[in-house]
């Protein structure tokens, strides 16, 4: 079995390093995927020379993504957009949400869904689920042709800025995602990491705050990043995110928790502000 040391280069001056045994490989046609085998993070998904999520933590960054936006709804979320998440850690989360009734999945790459449901499918949620409808689609796109206010809650589990991912950083998008929210609704992204690419961050930040009334940042600390990941959590009727209205509990998540993941360190702020 073959190993080797295997480097992601975070910036010019620090990478990590991680003893892998390679999985699967493909260049799709919008990335380079990798599947490699790690002893302490399990496996894990890498998109273009970056560490996606491993299995040994990934279960930090799924449960805020899903249980911060849909605990500070009024009532609990029936209907749920995901746009991305093509691993399916996010439909898993969902559908410990009793109250959801409908859950649509527009994921551009059908290669990542592939490769993860074949070698990481311990994560995923149940695609058999007669709730759950996944689309092969660019989500950017779909979201100009799906009506108004039809979703609770929409969840954008992509990437970076970078790639196929930059078109869902864009006041456009931003615009579409507010039109398919119904009045109470909100939305949930990942913003990067503002210690490594803090560029990303305020990118992410900025777009979005003119467009939505009531703009939030999160943060999550998920160890295979090195360093806090933040969020953005946005509503339509201009209310806070930061108190849950339901109680949910995970592996990481709780109301306790909840709460936390709002209380920003002043360095953050003030990219946030530049």
């Amino acid at each position: 079995m073959t190993r080797y040391w295997w480097q992601e280069k975070i910036s010019p001056h620090y990478t990590h390093r991680y003893n892998v045994i390679p999985v699967y490989e493909e260049r799709t046609p919008h990335q380079h995927l990798l599947i490699f085998k790690n002893e302490q993070w399990g496996r894990f998904l890498v998109l273009d020379g970056i560490t996606q999520f491993t299995e040994k933590d990934e279960f930090i960054y799924h449960e805020v993504i899903v249980f911060c936006p849909a605990a500070s709804l009024a009532s609990p979320p029936e209907e749920v957009l995901i746009i991305g998440g093509g691993d399916g850690g996010v439909v898993r989360e969902l559908q410990k949400i009793s109250h959801v009734k409908k859950i649509v999945q527009l994921e551009v790459d059908e290669s990542v869904f592939k490769a993860c449901q074949k070698y990481m499918r311990e994560i995923a949620g149940d695609y058999e689920d007669a709730r759950v409808e996944f689309r092969v689609v660019d989500g950017a796109q779909a979201v100009k042709n799906l009506p108004a206010e039809s979703f609770d809650l929409v969840i954008i589990d992509c990437s970076d800025p970078i790639g196929p991912s930059a078109v869902l950083y864009t006041k456009d998008f931003y615009q579409n995602i507010v039109r398919i929210l119904k009045p109470h609704g909100r939305f949930i992204q990942q913003a990067s990491i503002p210690r490594f690419f803090p560029q990303y961050f305020r990118q992410a930040y900025q777009e979005a705050k003119d467009t939505i009334k009531a703009l939030e940042v999160l943060r999550a600390p998920v160890p295979c990043y090195g360093d806090e990941i933040a969020f953005i959590l946005g509503s339509k009727d201009g209310s806070s995110a930061a108190h849950p209205k339901t109680s949910y509990q995970g592996r990481f998540y709780n109301p306790a928790v909840h709460q936390a993941c709002f209380a920003l360190p002043t360095w953050w702020q003030e990219l946030m502000n530049r």
